[in-house]
């Protein structure tokens, strides 16, 4: 008994001495303790994981030649000869790629549901008060923007609404809003409930984008429906009816609508004088189709008819004044696509096209406007590695402009070919600081126009949650397809913009402020009758976003402050002036709450700006006169009454305030010297819209709440 005791001690005793201990500490490169990093010998089962201080600590029976590995999500692995088996000081190098370096902020504001951190999401569009589903109505909420409420369109940064190019799949759209009359608010045409995610840049923009001096507003749509479902929508305005069928690889959903303002005008005491209501019929299909594991092709054709006729006062005059009648057809078709050619290189391009046809009446004046867009473009992105990206594409235009006098029978017009090529590199020099460097040449045939547009821009992380950006960019435009069809040699319009952000993000509250410099050169100027381009401006000013999401349960806040110094020397104009589309301060301040006792959504908007300068022909100088302060307050309602069945109310400017964008006046003197003027109102005092929403489908889930 005692010889086995003896034994058994000795086995224990030599086993312990075979054990041998493995100790240390993970760290970054900063010194900063990294917990959970997986620690083992190679080729063994022996190993641990880091504690909480990045500290380890583990037995193994292997004696010589040991070999650690380390590794850890986002990091290089390690792998090491140890010397010393206690001590350890082990540093990580963490991996720098597109997903988790520090993303460039300056002039850029990401609509999408990548993140929870990024400025709005696709249904904030869909529900912000005041915005009715117009995608451009929503991003006026946004920094960098100005509301221009009697006409509809974008305006960023001092800069007229031409100056802002929409593309749709990467594509270039022509003619994005719907035709209307001077003072009569338009719409974008497309519905926000084609897009997972918008990309709007207020300036210093990527060399893939160019023929835009002040901003870019890119598109992209959803690659593939939730299910099938039919839905319904009976509205105040019209009606519309969508189905989508969706299959394992490919998808179709097609949409008709119907829009007729009279019955609601005949209701709704109304400020302008309508011979007939706007009226449209639109439809549209959109096919998706997925190529191998990551590709897809997208097309998408859209097809609009609207009408409208209205009288409008002329200062002096008794009568019903000018009659102005349109008649729009409209018609947009797209393909494009996206696959992965190999592990490092990733091809996208596509095709579109824009038809846009106007018959309007000046009275007894008839005119007929044909204008049409042609985009091809290829884009090739290399992976070169994990932290260095080169983007490489060419595109080409073709656009025509008609426009004929019916009365006179005078015809005038020009086709033109223009064409572009961009290179561009990003490198992700760390996790907190990126640079991207591009060039884009451009030549346009119809004047010879050649140009060279630098770009870059850099980031840095000072801290986890918080960007600061720089951006730098010069970029040309051609003179507006009006000015053009006159004098086709006139050079192309240029801006060089700088700009300086800083951004606090994250899943509770974002914060934003940039400051910029807009330098314009080459606006058009009219002489002698003739139109000539060396008009000169300058835009500066700042922005300052900030987005609440949980300091109050269930609601969500964002208010918004612009303040622009926009000044011009173009037109007719001797000196630079202030725009009447850029009023010098600009507020916005939204709201939801969700009541959950209700099953409801309520919102609100309120809207303000410093007011709109116009020329006053009874005063000395150039745009010498302010319009009041503009304001409006807009409250809505969605109430999901049932699962597949809802009901939305909405109403814009509830208080009934009296806004006046100016004066219009005549263009001779009355019989005292004086140029008789009549004020420049808003279509009503309020805009009241009553929808039900219904969805018919075989999941019992489904409704249409994305649509509101």
């Amino acid at each position: 008994m005692k010889t086995q005791t003896t034994l058994i001690a000795l086995i224990l005793s030599l086993n312990s001495l075979a054990q041998v201990v493995v100790s240390g500490q993970i760290q970054d490169k900063h010194q900063n303790p990294l917990p959970g990093v997986n620690i083992w010998i190679k080729e063994t089962f022996d190993g641990t994981t880091s504690d909480a201080n990045g500290a380890f600590s583990f037995e193994t029976e292997e004696a010589d030649s040991l070999i650690l590995m380390c590794t850890f999500i986002g990091y290089h692995d390690v792998e090491q000869l140890l010397g010393a088996r206690t001590g350890l000081q082990i540093t990580l190098k963490e991996k720098v790629n597109q997903l988790n370096a520090v993303n460039i902020t300056a002039g850029s504001i990401e609509v999408t549901d990548k993140a929870s951190s990024v400025v709005m999401k696709p249904m904030d569009i869909l529900t912000t008060a005041g915005a009715l589903g117009d995608v451009t109505g929503a991003l006026n909420t946004l920094p960098g923007t100005q509301t221009v409420a009697n006409d509809g369109r974008l305006f960023v940064r001092g800069g007229d609404a031409s100056e802002t190019a929409i593309f749709f799949d990467g594509l270039r759209v022509g003619n994005a809003y719907g035709t209307t009359a001077a003072g009569v608010p338009t719409r974008n045409r497309f519905s926000p409930t084609l897009f997972k995610g918008t990309f709007f840049s207020t300036g210093g923009y990527s060399a893939e984008y160019g023929d835009a001096l002040s901003s870019v507003l890119s598109l992209e749509t959803i690659d593939k429906p939730v299910r099938n479902q039919t839905d319904l929508s009976f509205m105040t305005v019209g009606v519309s009816a969508s189905s989508s069928f969706v299959g394992e690889k490919q998808s179709v959903t097609a949409e008709i609508g119907v829009i007729n303002l009279e019955p609601y005008q005949d209701i709704v005491k109304q400020n302008f004088d309508w011979e007939k209501s706007p009226a449209s019929y639109d439809g549209q299909v959109v096919y998706r189709h997925k190529l191998g594991k990551d590709g897809m092709i997208k097309g998408f054709l859209q097809g609009s008819s609207s009408k409208m006729a209205i009288w409008q006062a002329v200062p002096g005059d008794d009568s019903r004044g000018r009659r102005i009648a349109i008649n729009n057809q409209f018609a947009f078709a797209n393909v494009s696509y996206k696959k992965p050619i190999s592990d490092a290189w990733l091809a996208e391009g596509g095709v579109s096209m824009s038809l846009n046809d106007d018959e309007v009446e000046y009275d007894s004046i008839g005119y007929e406007t044909d204008q049409n867009l042609f985009h091809i473009k290829q884009k090739f992105t290399n992976y070169l590695s994990e932290s260095f990206k080169v983007k490489l594409g060419a595109e080409g235009f073709f656009r025509s402009f008609d426009q004929a006098d019916v009365s006179e029978n005078l015809e005038a017009g020009y086709d033109a070919w223009s064409g572009a090529a961009f290179a561009e590199a990003e490198w992700f020099v760390s996790t907190r600081f990126t640079l991207r460097g591009g060039l884009r040449g451009t030549y346009d045939e119809l004047n010879d126009h050649k140009s060279l547009e630098p770009r870059f821009a850099a980031a840095y992380q000072p801290y986890p949650k918080g960007t600061i950006s720089f951006a730098y960019g010069q970029f040309t435009q051609g003179q507006t397809p009006e000015v053009r069809i006159w004098n086709n040699q006139l050079k192309h319009s240029q801006a060089e913009h700088l700009q300086l952000s800083y951004q606090h993000s994250d899943d509770r509250r974002t914060f934003r402020a940039e400051v910029y410099q807009k330098n314009y050169d080459q606006l058009y100027r009219l002489e002698n009758e003739r139109s000539y381009a060396n008009g000169t401006g300058v835009a500066q000013g700042a922005d300052f976003f900030y987005r609440e999401r949980k300091l109050i349960k269930n609601a969500d806040f964002w208010i918004t402050y612009s303040y622009v110094h926009s000044r011009r020397q173009l037109g007719n104009f001797e000196s630079e002036v202030q725009p009447s589309y850029a009023p010098s301060h600009n507020l916005s301040v939204v709201a939801k709450y969700w009541i959950e006792g209700l099953k409801s959504q309520v919102g609100g908007s309120w809207t303000l700006n410093s007011g709109y300068t116009y020329q006053n022909p009874n005063m000395p100088g150039e745009m010498n006169s302010l319009s009041p302060n503009y304001g409006s307050l807009s409250l809505n309602w969605s109430y999901l009454y049932k699962q597949n069945l809802i009901l939305h109310v909405a109403v814009n400017n509830v208080t009934g305030r009296e806004n006046v964008f100016g004066e219009t006046y005549s263009l001779e003197p009355d019989s005292n010297g004086n140029f008789q003027s009549l004020p420049k109102v808003q279509p009503a005092n309020r805009f009241i819209f009553v929808g039900v929403f219904w969805t018919i489908s075989k999941d019992k889930q489904a409704n249409q709440l994305n649509n509101l």
